[in-house]
């Protein structure tokens, strides 16, 4: 079994320090600090960075190593419960004009959207309900 753990420590009033072992790190506040990410935010850009690796190579080999890929992730609320996404939207920016015909693109875009239904581990864990627990020093 595979982990990689990651530490969220407070550096200050509600604004918080993402790291993980590779060295990476990430800030974490409200909307109001600058040079931060929400948590929403993070669950969103892991979303679309799991569908941007998920869907890489189908996508390169047809269009180019060197095509930029932008994915755009934002979210519906959950009108009964504010504090949860009702819905998650990726939107990919890629330029498919090196593919001319119309069926092959429709091809492509299937099988980017079954690799990620099938490998995509964060958006699996998001629609499945993955449990969470928490626990406290006692």
């Amino acid at each position: 079994m595979s982990s990689t753990p990651v530490e969220v420590t407070r550096t200050d009033r509600s604004v918080f320090t993402a790291t993980n072992g590779r060295g990476g790190e990430v800030t974490i506040s409200t909307e109001e600090t600058p040079d931060s990410f929400t948590p929403g935010e993070l669950l969103l850009a892991a979303v679309a960075g799991c569908a941007q690796l998920t869907g890489e190579n189908l996508l390169t080999r047809r269009v180019g190593e060197r095509s930029p890929i932008t994915v755009h992730a934002d979210r519906d609320l959950d009108e009964e419960e504010p504090n949860r996404f009702g819905a998650v939207r990726l939107s990919f920016d890629v330029d498919l004009s090196a593919v001319d015909d119309e069926t092959e693109r429709a091809k492509l875009a299937d099988a980017v959207e079954r690799a990620i239904a099938l490998r995509c581990t964060v958006s699996r864990s998001v629609e499945h309900g993955t449990p969470t627990t928490v626990s406290l020093p006692h």
